[in-house]
């Protein structure tokens, strides 16, 4: 092992200096080629690997480590062309200013770093800065002795040449030209800004205010903001370019609705136009207007409401939620766009045009997403027009750069819908491959595969499950750009361009340039295996980066092209990776794991209901040949996708379960793919896993008669019902399943506050049809009904508060099997829900499975909290 040098920004507690002396020098834990089985209580010297910031020509790189046990962080800062490494502790992220400066806050102390010179800064009480583009300031605002805080401008020796006292509010320009900030005294407030420039240059957008100032951005050529009038709001909008400030007033402001007021909530943000003519505004009803639920009232169900009472009393009448309306600035008018029959929607990149809907105009309905109808809205005349009717898909439509298209998927194609002249092309119904999921194994709409994005050239990129197409707007010309599926390799466009302030509600206003490159995310998910490519219209795909791993979290300088990614297997903890033509390692997570047996995996195949299928087989850490094991099963839905996902050792998984844990302990662990028949889940889900099953024992290692099956939440309703159909499994743990598809189906869940109808009829639970078209499926796979059928022994476990799959399912089959007087033990978590969150809990959680599996699967002594301690 290299030596590597480092440098502390701070003084560790001796447990913390402890804890990371082993972990960075592993070595020094134990003698170099000795290898011993991993503890628990080792556990704790873990980390997760977070990649932070790359600087913009890739000389610097910083990163995070996680500790998950002490729930710490340290972040570190490192030459890509060198082993020195700082840290700072408690520090979750950094910035760079260039190649001159790294900075990042430890609770609430800066650390200013020179990169050049290695001298550093502390300042304390910082709350937030930021750089000048031109890379000569910092902006720091601090804490005051009052409520209010300090800003201080420092030149890029560090000193400071300015500073401004009592701010009230403050935004940086995320194209760091400046700062906005509003300032108070004697019940007056100023709102101000500072540009850099040559020098500082401070200017007053508006002083002498009566109220104070909120909803504070700075975005393209403007400042804007809202004041706290108690009487009623003002919206203020400021040019930098012309340094001017207009006002929209509600008094003043033709055609602004008397019912309504300016919107003060921070979820409904503003938007500016670039050239600064338009402003996207937000008005909120007036709250004597507010349907109000009065929580003492009687509660009035009705069957054909279009949402719940429960939806209405937790989330309100989308009908009164903040409308979107368009100011123009130069004219001081107002119009309206969204109302209260048309709720949402969202904007053409030249903000000519808005796309609204009814969010629940289909309701009461039974999927997951309401469909609706979409209309184009003629921000000059306020005219609607009717765009697609019954639009279904989770994804809204794309709008195009130039603001003159937009992009949707219906009926198994892609089209496009030219705004101006309000008509329709189906630009894929002549290509012969589909650009929608070809393995959806959900009895649900197929979803497309995607958008790449649109072209300079005024074409557009859709993804089709391998490729890239690049295809007129018209669809009469196309043409494919990689050749991924003669290969089964996926190519998708990583895009490396980022609006800071960018709302959901506009359209991507980035063009892709196809005279120069386009950088690619590559993966084989047979393998599986992926990388980082790219592209260009004369070599096609070059490969930079090509690995049997898992390759992620993949950023670039802004300078230069310099990648920094993460990359890592099963048996390898992620490494942060540079490429600059070349791979290099610059930190490995982890290295204390050599110190250790480490578990390896390898992929299967069985054939489940005649389809090839895979699982991946986890080895015991410590494996000979010629021994036999035990066995556990984890199921859920497809699992093989996570064949190169690194996995850290612990105890405080909030589901039971983790597979170190297992095959620390000399066991076998199998992930396997499940191949589903709707509407019959208890015969395919039953048939997949056994055949998985035989594929590991084939394997020739594993005792047949010692194996395990364990699942959580979907994945315990699995394990429930696989028990009702074979007595293969030797013991089982489920944990938060469902096992009454009829209480299931008519129930609402925590997280929608509306009817889980869906989870069945295109969803997990895969009926495919009503309760009420088809209610032998619903009773033939429910657990509970099978009860009878169950002979293998099995541990239940439920958080009491769950609502997500409520523990009433656990409590119901628990019921089930005591009448049927059948052995059966049933943990219940008091305070917790759908996973265990508290630490205790997990741990223990974690332990009574494992004591389970240790019993039934190697015949050791069973526990005493095994028996009723009432008997």
């Amino acid at each position: 092992m290299k030596a590597t040098k480092f440098i502390s920004s701070s003084i560790f507690s001796r447990f913390t200096c402890f804890i990371f002396w082993l972990v960075i020098c592993p070595a020094a834990a134990g003698q170099a080629g000795q290898k011993r089985m991993l503890t628990r209580d080792q556990y704790k010297l873990w980390s997760v690997l977070v990649p932070d910031k790359i600087s913009s020509k890739g000389n610097w790189a910083s990163y995070r480590l996680h500790y998950e046990y002490s729930s710490t962080d340290s972040l570190f800062l490192q030459k890509t062309a060198g082993t020195r490494r700082y840290y700072y502790p408690d520090a979750i992220e950094g910035k760079f200013n260039a190649e001159f400066h790294f900075a990042c806050v430890s609770k609430d102390t800066m650390h200013l770093r020179d990169l050049k010179t290695g001298k550093t800064q502390k300042i304390s009480g910082v709350k937030a800065f930021d750089f000048s583009a031109d890379h000569n300031f910092t902006a720091i605002v601090a804490k005051a002795a009052t409520e209010k805080d300090n800003l201080e401008i420092r030149n890029r020796a560090g000193s400071i040449i300015y500073q401004v006292k009592g701010i009230t509010a403050y935004c940086f320009d995320p194209e760091q030209k400046g700062i906005a900030f509003s300032t108070s005294e004697n019940n007056s407030s100023q709102m101000e800004l500072i540009l850099y420039q040559k020098g500082i240059v401070r200017k007053k957008l508006l002083a002498e205010h009566g109220s104070s100032f909120k909803k504070l951005l700075w975005k393209e050529d403007g400042i804007s903001f809202t004041d706290n009038s108690p009487d009623y709001s003002k919206f203020f909008y400021y040019s930098v370019s012309t340094d001017k400030l207009n006002v929209l007033d509600p008094k003043t402001t033709a055609g602004f609705p008397k019912d309504m007021d300016i919107a003060d909530s921070f979820l409904s943000r503003q938007i500016h136009s670039k050239d600064g003519k338009k402003v996207i505004v937000w008005l909120k009803e007036k709250q004597s207007l507010s349907d109000v639920i009065d929580p003492k009232a009687v509660q009035i169900w009705n069957t054909k409401d279009r949402l719940l009472f429960e939806y209405r009393k937790f989330i309100g009448d989308l009908r009164m939620r903040d409308k979107m309306a368009l100011w123009n600035v130069q004219e001081n008018t107002l119009a309206k766009i969204t109302d209260r029959e048309l709720a949402r929607g969202f904007l053409s990149a030249d903000y000519r045009f808005a796309f609204i809907y009814d969010p629940i105009a289909y309701e009461p309905q039974n999927r997951q997403h309401c469909p609706y109808d979409l209309y184009a809205v003629d921000l000059a005349d306020g005219n609607r027009t009717l765009v697609v009717r019954n639009y279904s898909m989770e994804e809204k439509p794309s709008g195009s750069p130039d603001g003159g298209y937009l992009c949707y998927a219906k009926n198994g194609h892609w089209w496009i819908y030219d705004i101006v002249k309000n008509s329709h092309a189906n630009i894929t119904q002549e290509i012969p491959v589909s650009f929608f999921s070809e393995d959806n194994n959900r009895p649900s709409e197929d979803k497309p595969y995607g958008i790449g994005g649109w072209t300079l050239d005024g074409q557009i990129i859709l993804y089709d499950r391998y490729d890239l197409w690049k295809i007129s707007l018209d669809g009469k010309t196309k043409k494919r750009l990689t050749s991924g599926r003669e290969i089964k390799k996926s190519f998708r466009i990583k895009s490396f361009n980022s609006d800071p302030v960018y709302s959901p509600i506009e359209s991507n206003k980035h063009a892709l340039d196809l005279n120069g490159n386009l950088f690619l995310e590559s993966s084989d998910k047979e393998l599986p295996a992926s990388g980082l490519s790219t592209w260009n219209s004369k070599s096609g795909v070059k490969e930079m980066v090509w690995e049997n791993k898992k390759i992620n979290q993949i950023a670039k300088a802004s300078g230069r092209d310099v990648f920094m990614y993460l990359e890592q297997n099963f048996q390898s903890s992620p490494m942060l990776m540079i490429y600059n033509g070349r791979t290099k390692e610059i930190f490995q997570s982890n290295p204390q794991q050599k110190n250790f047996y480490w578990s390896k995996n390898i992929k299967i195949e069985y054939d489940a209901d005649g389809v090839k299928t895979k699982g991946i087989l986890y080895y015991p850490s410590d494996f000979r040949e010629g021994e036999k094991y035990p066995l556990v099963v984890r199921i859920y839905e497809r699992q093989f996708g996570y064949k190169n996902d690194y996995i850290n050792p612990s105890l405080i998984e909030g589901d039971g379960f983790n597979i170190h844990n297992y095959t620390n302990n000399g066991y076998f662990v199998l992930l396997p793919d499940i191949n589903y028949e709707f509407g019959n889940l208890k015969k395919s889900v039953t048939e997949s896993v056994l055949s998985a099953v035989d594929a590991a024992v084939a394997q020739g290692s594993i005792n047949p008669d010692k194996v395990g099956l364990i699942g959580h939440s979907f994945g315990g309703y699995e394990t429930d019902l696989i028990i009702t159909q074979t007595n293969r499994f030797a013991a089982a743990v489920s944990g938060a399943p469902w096992t009454d598809l009829v209480s299931a189906y008519l129930y609402t869940g925590p997280m929608f506050r509306r009817p889980d109808f869906f989870r069945a009829e295109d969803h997990q639970l895969r009926i495919g049809k009503s309760l009420y078209d088809d209610m032998q499926s619903y009773l033939k796979n429910s657990p509970v009904l099978l009860a009878s059928q169950v002979s293998t022994p099995l541990l239940g476990w439920a958080g009491e508060e769950d609502r997500h799959v409520n523990s009433r399912h656990s409590m119901e089959f628990y019921l089930a099997l005591r009448r049927l007087g059948k052995d059966h033990t049933l943990l219940i978590y008091p305070g917790e829900e759908h996973q265990l969150e508290r630490h205790e809990n997990a741990t223990d959680l974690n332990l009574r499975i494992m004591q389970w599996f240790n019993c039934y699967l190697k015949n050791e002594k069973k526990q005493d909290w095994f028996s009723s301690p009432y008997n």
